[in-house]
């Protein structure tokens, strides 16, 4: 099976899926309920209330999203499948980015069709930057989470055990980093440390679209440098 193969294939398994379809229109039901509150009482909320409230599901689904693409063929079997050569592990790395980043869209645009619609419904703030910005924001997160995933699962493949390790990275993690920066011990320069780190910028982060450049910028490098070590030890790892 060469890539154009696996990338259609992938994408028909987890792009049209009942499961993809019901977790954005339950993430766009929550926050159409916000955008209903605000027609109806004038306030007080805003468009960052928007898109927080329609990724108290999205950012979760999108969590479990990421780890499926990994856990799914090892609880089948199906890995075995792929991995016949070098070549094809790479192909599968490729494939569960590409496809990843296709889901991570599709959650970017049902935050900005949400935002779209309370600007019209209720004539709150809304611009074209703001598209960019949710699209960019789920991409990142989608990305990072699967690689993160993928490479666990190089040292670690019980299948259910990586569902809730993925649950606890991206609902419990992020409160107790968050702890963390309030304790006045820890030096400046730990709390930058947790604050820049992706497990706790993008899971607080993404809900209000609200990472800045400089967070932008260390979540990239660190996409591509757990894209770089699953490129090189995906090959060499015993399945």
């Amino acid at each position: 099976m060469n890539f154009s193969q696996l990338l259609v294939l992938e994408l028909r398994r987890n792009v049209i899926s009942m499961h993809l379809v019901l977790s954005i229109s339950l993430s766009l039901a929550l926050g159409g309920g916000i955008i209903y509150s605000i027609h109806e009482l004038g306030g007080p909320f805003q468009p960052r209330n928007v898109a927080g409230l329609y990724a108290t599901i999205a950012t979760v689904a999108l969590g479990i999203y990421c780890a499926k693409m990994v856990i799914a063929d090892l609880h089948y079997g199906t890995i075995y499948l792929f991995f016949k050569s070098t070549k094809d592990r790479l192909r599968f790395l490729l494939s569960r980015v590409v496809v990843i980043g296709v889901v991570s869209l599709l959650f970017g645009i049902g935050c900005s069709a949400l935002l779209y619609v309370n600007h019209l419904w209720n004539s709150q703030a809304f611009m074209w930057t703001d598209v960019r910005a949710s699209l960019l924001h789920y991409v990142l997160f989608g990305t990072f989470f699967t690689l993160l995933f993928m490479i666990i699962s190089m040292y670690y493949q019980k299948a259910m055990n990586l569902l809730v390790l993925a649950l606890m990275f991206i609902l419990v993690l992020p409160g107790l980093l968050g702890m963390v920066l309030r304790v006045e011990a820890i030096p400046a320069f730990m709390k930058d440390i947790v604050a820049y780190s992706p497990l706790y910028s993008l899971p607080s982060q993404v809900p209000f679209l609200a990472l800045s450049n400089s967070e932008m910028t260390v979540i990239i490098l660190v996409n591509l440098l757990l894209f770089l070590f699953a490129y090189y030890k995906l090959p060499k790892t015993d399945y």
